[in-house]
């Protein structure tokens, strides 16, 4: 007995917005070379051997059917001045990027995906950081890839028992080094 479910419906009953859809047949991608020696693929294949867009691969676990979001702030301090339009900016710093991942399990089997939940929550218990590879964060984090999970959640998801959603947030986790003199 085959279940039919909807991937987009399931997104936005879950998320309240849909994901583009894009027909794109990932063997006709010509990749242009990139100057970093970090190269994600653009491309990745769920356990049921389909292509994806922008696979992420967290730890040692590649998370299935992903979507990925990045943010990052400035620290500005403004400063008023006396008899003047306008305040003097001066940029403090930077602060850590903020990912979200949003994604779907889905286990073409018909069974519960109790396997990937655990290994997904595994990552979420080692309480350390963790690597993460994916096209858009090695643009970003140029250091060393490093992130920690700061929560993590799985939304309820009704009627369909071979599906499950989950979505987590990290913050990357730049090395620094402290000079005592």
């Amino acid at each position: 007995m085959a279940i039919s479910f909807n991937v987009q419906k399931i997104f936005k009953d879950t998320w309240g917005y849909n994901p583009a859809v894009f027909d794109v047949d990932a063997q006709n991608i010509i990749r242009q070379p990139q100057q970093s020696s970090k190269m994600a693929n653009y491309f990745g294949r769920d356990l049921s051997g389909r292509s994806y867009f922008m696979p992420v691969k967290l730890g040692q676990v590649d998370l299935p059917n992903p979507v990925i979001k990045v943010t990052n702030k400035k620290t500005i301090v403004e400063t008023a001045l006396v008899g003047r339009i306008g305040t003097v900016k001066e940029l403090i710093g930077q602060e850590d990027y903020k990912i979200n991942i949003k994604g779907i399990i889905i286990m073409e089997d018909s069974t519960y995906p109790e396997d990937m939940i655990a290994t997904i929550h595994e990552l979420y218990s080692r309480n350390t950081s963790l690597t993460i590879s994916s096209a858009l964060t090695n643009i970003f984090l140029t250091d060393n890839n490093s992130v920690v999970i700061t929560d993590i959640s799985w939304p309820e998801i009704a009627g369909v028992q071979n599906v499950k959603t989950y979505e987590m947030n990290l913050l990357s986790d730049r090395p620094f080094e402290l000079i005592l003199k």
